[in-house]
């Protein structure tokens, strides 16, 4: 009789049965290739879609400040000249360093910044498939689950959008899932008890993350809740060693954050940035319920984007609510079935997702941000998703799932196609366009939205107070006429709707329209004294 060794391979019928379905295999190598194509072909059109495709208003104001910075001029916008903080930190410093690297150049700059997003991207799916591993099991189904998990998630279009927006999105992703991995541990009970060692070591990575956004302040509050009140297994088990781990975990990460705190509190009066204050003035009172479900909705059924014109439908906010609720109850009466690995993601995340949904849903403003605020949940929930689609795919015949594959891949790329279609459509460029043809580089601009056209154009004042100081505080004391007067401001160049500061009392006498051009979504104010 012959023995095989304990180091040899599995036999030929175990190893097939750990294989991926052929299906599944080529499932993934197509939404891999698509995700990859997606974030790198526009890098290629450096006349059009490079500049234009995937950074945002917003994703422009942060490369302002990190060029800035990079430049000398520390966190400052307007030429160096107005100090902000109207920005995450971690993903500023590290844009500054790639402006550094080439000489300020705008093109050069914002390509290595696209660039790196993509590695962030790459890194996030590869950890969010190690995430899955962790908590969907090692047997096929698991496997499955994780894999198409973090392909699905990396090629869909709301990921490449959020991913490569040239703000912190996507490291945001990556730290989340990073943080979720140290979180779970190698092996064992993630809520056995902790040792010191682990709450400090935890501690330091919330507050990396909280560097990376801070809003992950909710992210602290859902671990160190988790820890405070959960034992092994996730059963409840509210111990003075519990509590004393979670403690020490908070404390940890105010202390790494705290660096920032003091910064914002001494030099701009607020612990929160400038930004954040600004767009919490257009919502509160719960203004940003009705824009919620449909997001979620997206994040949950991950390859089925909402078109902007039906997420207000009623009809829609219904479904959305009824979908994320039942979720929710699907976590909490099926949580005791799972392993602790499982159990405990499931708490942190919920947790973490209430926080997130309560504040920007009830407190906070700016609607038009809701999907970015809630991608910090999506790739959690492309877990869920993986683990729903990897039993159709296991248990339906070669034909049938070779069917599903090829339709999932072109709900996944329909989007995509459209989002590269309309790469070189920017919201934005025109009011740069026309600046650059007609404004000199001396000369003072002013815009209430001045994220594109302050990074094509230094001299450039904000308005809207989001990286602004002084603009906030002329928008609290409603006197933002008197303090465009009192700035060297000779053009007020936005969209359309600022064609109608011609009329405010202050201004009429010092500002006359020279375009109005509602089909361009263009207008622009020059100064007609001296």
């Amino acid at each position: 009789m012959r023995v095989r060794p304990i180091s040899s391979p599995p036999t030929e019928p175990a190893q097939r049965a750990l294989n991926l379905p052929p299906a599944v295999r080529a499932l993934v190598a197509a939404l891999v290739v698509l995700g990859t194509l997606a974030r790198l072909l526009p890098l290629l059109d450096r006349d059009g879609r490079l500049l234009r495709q995937f950074p945002t208003e917003d994703g422009y104001l942060m490369l302002t400040i990190a060029r800035n910075a990079a430049l000398g001029f520390g966190f400052s916008t307007g030429a160096g000249t107005l100090p902000t903080n109207g920005t995450q930190p971690f993903a500023t410093v590290l844009y500054s360093l790639v402006f550094r690297l080439v000489g300020a150049d705008r093109t050069a700059g914002v390509l290595l910044i696209l660039v790196v997003q993509f590695a962030a991207a790459v890194a996030s799916a590869w950890f969010l498939h190690r995430l899955g591993r962790r908590v969907l099991g090692n047997d096929l189904r698991g496997r499955t689950a994780a894999v198409l998990a973090a392909a699905t998630w990396y090629a869909t279009v709301l990921t490449v959008m959020h991913g490569m927006n040239c703000l912190e999105t996507g490291l945001y992703a990556l730290a989340l899932i990073g943080f979720a991995l140290a979180f779970l541990g190698r092996a064992g009970d993630p809520l056995a008890p902790w040792s010191a060692r682990r709450a400090l070591a935890l501690g330091a990575a919330l507050g990396i993350v909280l560097w990376v956004r801070l809003d992950a302040v909710f992210l602290v509050a859902a671990a160190c809740t988790t820890r405070a009140l959960c034992g092994p297994g996730g059963r409840l088990a509210l111990t003075l060693s519990n509590v004393r781990s979670a403690v020490l975990t908070g404390a940890v990460a105010v202390v790494v954050i705290s660096p920032w705190l003091l910064h914002n509190h001494a030099h701009f009066g607020s612990f929160m940035p400038v930004s954040g204050r600004s767009e919490s003035l257009s919502g509160g009172g719960g203004s940003n319920l009705v824009a919620l479900p449909a997001v979620l909705a997206e994040y949950v059924l991950v390859v089925l984007p909402i078109p902007l014109e039906y997420e207000r439908n009623p009809a829609v906010i219904a479904a959305g609510a009824l979908l994320f609720l039942g979720l929710i109850a699907f976590i909490v009466t099926r949580m005791g079935r799972w392993p602790e690995p499982t159990r405990a993601l499931a708490i942190l995340v919920t947790l973490f997702g209430l926080g997130l949904v309560g504040y920007y849903g009830v407190h906070f403003g700016a609607p038009w941000f809701v999907s970015r605020y809630m991608f910090a949940l999506s790739p959690f929930l492309a877990l869920v998703w993986g683990a729903a689609i990897a039993a159709f795919f296991l248990r339906t015949r070669p034909l049938v799932a070779a069917l599903l594959a090829l339709g999932l891949a072109a709900v996944v790329a329909y989007p995509n196609v459209r989002l590269y279609r309309k790469g070189p459509d920017h919201m934005h460029f025109q009011v740069v366009d026309w600046v650059q043809a007609h404004v000199k580089d001396d000369e003072w601009v002013a815009a209430v939205q001045t994220g594109t056209v302050g990074f094509f154009h230094d001299r450039t004042i904000n308005l809207d107070g989001k990286v602004n100081p002084e603009a906030l505080q002329a928008v609290l004391e409603k006197r933002i006429p008197q303090y465009v007067l009192s700035k060297p401001v000779r053009w007020l160049a936005d969209w359309v709707g600022i064609a109608s500061w011609a009329q405010l009392p202050e201004l009429k006498p010092h500002f006359e329209i020279v375009v109005e051009d509602p089909a361009r979504n263009l207008a622009v104010l020059r100064r007609t004294d001296p």
